[in-house]
């Protein structure tokens, strides 16, 4: 009897135990992840990434869905229209426009931290060096990843409407998906700028109708 007693409150002891590593192990977890959100956020006030972000995102977003409108308009005036080639194309488009966008943003980042860099350097008469220097790297590699992100994100919404309607129909919800994508990002800048959401959105679905009746009117088509 007393040896099973002795046996409950050893296991009881490792249970306890182990019980209080894995608090200790989340608890560390935690205070990491809450420094590391700290730091960043200190990286976002240095060198301003939120806004430039934001731009990219919304500049992105929108070369993706016009770009793509663009694409499914001008394979159906073809008259040889399928949905493997919409989707084919339209998914390279898509890789191709995000590695383009990135690339391209990357570049031009770079540029620009690096002259910022300078510049503090030469207003604080010294080298900047530590966080500052890993500030600006991390919003260039940042800003370049969002600009690589949101075109693909914004002309794979259409596409996706290949995959689950038939080609008669997919068509014309296709077009309109990329009409509801133009307004949403007009009315996120609407927002931002604290001016009309809805006077902001028809713009960029004016946009959209621009591009689409240009493509239209000097679509190879048309004498092909």
């Amino acid at each position: 009897m007393c040896f099973l007693h002795l046996c409950t409150i050893k296991n009881f002891g490792m249970v306890l135990f182990r019980k209080q590593q894995t608090f200790f192990v989340f608890e560390g977890v935690r205070k990491k992840t809450k420094k590391k959100i700290e730091l960043y956020k200190l990286y976002c006030e240095i060198t301003n990434l939120i806004p430039t972000s934001r731009r990219y995102f919304i500049i992105g977003y929108f070369d993706g869905v016009l770009t793509i409108q663009g694409l499914i308009l001008g394979a159906h005036l073809s008259g040889k229209a399928t949905p493997e080639i919409i989707i084919s194309a339209g998914v390279a488009t898509a890789i191709a426009l995000g590695i383009s966008s990135g690339w391209g943003a990357y570049e031009a980042e770079e540029i620009e931290h690096q002259a910022a860099k300078r510049a503090k350097a030469k207003a604080m008469l010294r080298d900047v060096g530590g966080i500052v220097s890993r500030a600006h790297s991390f919003a260039v590699y940042v800003s370049s990843l969002v600009h690589a992100i949101s075109p693909v994100i914004g002309a794979c919404l259409p596409l996706l409407v290949y995959l689950l309607l038939p080609m008669d129909v997919a068509f014309p919800i296709a077009l309109l998906v990329g009409f509801i994508q133009l307004f949403a990002i007009g009315v996120v800048m609407g927002r931002i700028a604290g001016i009309n959401i809805l006077i902001a959105g028809f713009k960029l679905v004016l946009a959209g109708v621009v591009t689409l009746t240009v493509i239209t009117l000097l679509s190879p088509s048309h004498v092909i």
